[in-house]
């Protein structure tokens, strides 16, 4: 026989005798703890009846006193019969039982003994407890009380319990057998095995095989004496081991580190890249302010003539409404262009943005009647989508007003006949968000990255300068805005101009034009 048969044997007899003594004890103590409370409620309330029969006056009639004995009989379930013997000239007993009338009897003479009928036809198994009482009713006589009480509910409760605890009982001892089982594998067992698969990976050749010790009875010193005298054997194993670990991780460290410096060295690269991108636009620029200022200053004289000359045809009276409107709007447009060029002539300050409350849908109206005027008779379409009550915010009405000027001419440039160029406008938290989209043929991706740098177009050679986009942005700049664009090659583009309702404006590059396709 084996140890673990043994050890099997011994915790299945320690359980077993364990498990059926609190068995035994347990229903001991449960059946004791409820027939004392049962027999307690039976006296209470036997003890009630018989003061609610002697607070009945002296000439209380005999049914009266059968009611009550009746009532608590239907009251109380456990109550299988009530019986009162009252001791008067002639003796009287009412018999109150569950299920049936009451009974009030004459018995004559006053019988030697209180009369205590048998109980009622009881099933197999009903256990009754009696319990009588003397009643001093008022008057001159007095009275035997009799009850019934049934202790079936009790008996019930006992019978489920030992069936349930008998269960309950043999799971524990399954449990618990198991349990012992599965803590002797192991604490004892297991242990054991691993230090008999030591020895044999051992007797295989590796030196480094360990066992742990996790305790210290008697299996965790024989397993310290294995480790302690393969210890010595496997010193130089270690060693060499060791060595070659450092070595790795050296290279590691170095291969990190060189890794690290070439990631370094590429955003490096990658930030000069963008900044000689960077210093190319504002050369640009600044080549794009000189002329601008040269060409605003040769064209100021012929500017002052056209305006004057719209002032005499808007003086005249007999002027249509229709060509009345377009000469306001062109005057507007001349006074426009005149307080670019004079910003221009002024190259040595930088652009300060005017800020006042501005109406965005008056603002983006008056940008698509401009561009609307400047594309009468083609054949393409332009969709406004501006909420009905867009809120009011601080900006520049003249900057905002070219931006959506300049994003409308290159969207109406960019699609066929019959396309379609939308304009949107709507409120994010602190931002206003103008989104121009188009259904042209898009921008390649090679050309979405420099397609904001001034003299950059991909239009043909006369078609464009390449000048507006960058215009835009410097513009957006001055407004403390930014301006983005989404595009995807056959499907058309999304130009998104986001400015803050009250963020304070970034100071712009001197202007050059105030239009010019990209």
């Amino acid at each position: 026989m084996t140890i673990r048969t043994k050890v099997w044997l011994l915790v299945a007899v320690s359980v077993l005798v364990t498990a059926g003594a609190t068995y035994w004890l347990r229903i001991y103590a449960m059946r004791r703890e409820l027939t004392r409370q049962a027999l307690a409620s039976a006296d209470e309330i036997a003890d009630d009846i018989k003061q609610t029969l002697e607070r009945f006056d002296a000439d209380a009639e005999d049914r009266d006193l059968a009611i009550a004995l009746s009532n608590y009989t239907s009251r109380h379930p456990r109550i299988q019969r009530l019986q009162l013997v009252i001791e008067r000239e002639s003796a009287t007993r009412i018999f109150a039982q569950r299920g049936e009338a009451t009974e009030i009897t004459r018995l004559g003479a006053i019988p030697r003994e209180p009369i205590i009928s048998s109980a009622r036809k009881a099933t197999v198994g009903d256990d009754l407890h009696v319990v009588t009482r003397n009643v001093d009713l008022k008057g001159p006589w007095t009275a035997v009380l009799s009850m019934n009480w049934s202790l079936g509910p009790v008996q019930s409760v006992i019978k489920v319990t030992e069936r349930w605890s008998l269960l309950l009982g043999l799971g524990q001892l399954l449990v618990l057998m198991l349990l012992s089982g599965f803590i002797i594998d192991r604490v004892v067992l297991r242990r054991l095995d691993i230090l008999a698969r030591a020895m044999r990976d051992v007797e295989a050749g590796d030196l480094d095989r360990r066992v742990p010790m996790d305790t210290n009875d008697e299996v965790g010193r024989l397993s310290h004496g294995f480790n302690r005298m393969l210890e010595q054997l496997s010193t130089a194993n270690r060693e060499i081991h060791a060595f070659n670990q450092r070595l790795a991780r050296e290279i590691e460290m170095a291969t990190q580190d060189l890794s690290r410096k070439n990631m370094a060295l590429e955003q490096l690269n990658r930030l000069l890249n963008e900044l000689r991108r960077e210093n190319a636009s504002k050369v640009r620029l600044a080549a794009l302010g000189q002329l601008a200022a040269q060409l605003a200053h040769e064209i100021g004289t012929p500017l002052s003539s056209v305006s004057g000359h719209l002032q005499l045809a808007l003086s005249q009276r007999d002027l249509s409404p229709n060509l009345r409107e377009r000469l306001d709007v062109s005057t507007r447009e001349i006074a426009r262009i005149g307080r670019i060029v004079r910003d221009y002539l002024d190259s040595t300050r930088s652009l300060e943005a005017e800020r006042k409350l501005v109406s965005l849908r008056q603002v983006l109206s008056e940008a698509v009647e401009v561009t609307r005027g400047g594309e009468s008779g083609s054949n393409k379409t332009l969709n406004v989508d501006v909420p009905d009550d867009p809120a009011d915010f601080v900006t520049d009405p003249g900057l905002l007003r070219q931006i959506v000027i300049n994003l409308l001419s290159n969207a109406l440039d960019a699609v066929e006949q019959g396309g379609l160029v939308a304009l949107t406008a709507q409120s994010q938290d602190d931002h206003v968000l103008i989104t121009v989209r188009d259904t042209g043929t898009g921008i390649a991706p090679e050309d979405l990255r420099r397609i904001f740098e001034p003299f950059y177009t991909t239009k043909g050679r006369g078609k464009g300068t390449g000048l507006g986009l960058a215009i835009c942005r410097e513009l957006a700049k001055a407004l403390g805005g930014t301006i983005a664009v989404q595009s995807t090659p056959g499907q058309g583009s999304a130009f998104t101009l986001r400015l803050p309702r009250h963020a304070q404006a970034e100071p712009a590059s001197p202007r050059a034009a105030a239009g010019g396709a990209a």
